[in-house]
């Protein structure tokens, strides 16, 4: 294993620089790039030595476009549910009639539950990413975590709030 380990750490260092770069530009967010990198880089030492050098760094391209692949269906897995998360008739508007701002305000209440229901953490987690934007590698970097238990939290967060908001949103 230890073979393994300084080949694998070599052929990393020789191609890590080229491995961001294409990452980046696939993803537009270099932290998010040097991640998935990383991860791919962790994932490949617990797989083992699959051969000559050759073979070794086409796995290695390999598994760095399939994540970014897994990273885009991730992305907009989550985006549906970022927009289902608050939805429309949660926001009352100028001409909403009062049985609408009722509603609205009992939404707004079970959504106040919903994250009272969280634990400290995974709620300031997530108002800090929905609120103030705080993207997912920092708020890692913030908790000392990867991205992708951010990123996992975050899922988890969302998915609990639309249920407990299941019978305020518009059927469609």
């Amino acid at each position: 294993m230890k073979f393994w380990q300084n080949r694998l750490a070599k052929l990393f260092e020789d191609h890590r620089r080229q491995l961001v770069s294409i990452v980046t530009r696939r993803i537009s967010d270099r932290e998010t790039a040097v991640e998935l990198v990383q991860d791919v880089y962790a994932r490949l030492m617990k797989a083992g030595d699959r051969g000559t050098e050759e073979e070794n760094t086409k796995i290695l391209y390999a598994s760095v476009r399939n994540a970014v692949i897994d990273y885009h269906r991730s992305n907009a897995g989550r985006a549906n549910v970022m927009n289902g998360i608050l939805p429309v008739q949660l926001w009352q508007n100028e001409s909403s009639s009062p049985q609408d701002h009722a509603e609205s305000r009992q939404a707004l209440g079970a959504l106040d539950q919903a994250l009272l229901e969280l634990t400290p953490k995974a709620r300031e987690m997530f108002l800090l990413h929905r609120i103030e934007g705080i993207s997912n590698a920092k708020l890692a970097r913030k908790y000392g975590i990867s991205v992708s238990a951010v990123e996992k939290q975050l899922a988890r967060t969302m998915r609990h709030c639309q249920e407990r908001l299941a019978a305020y949103r518009d059927p469609e």
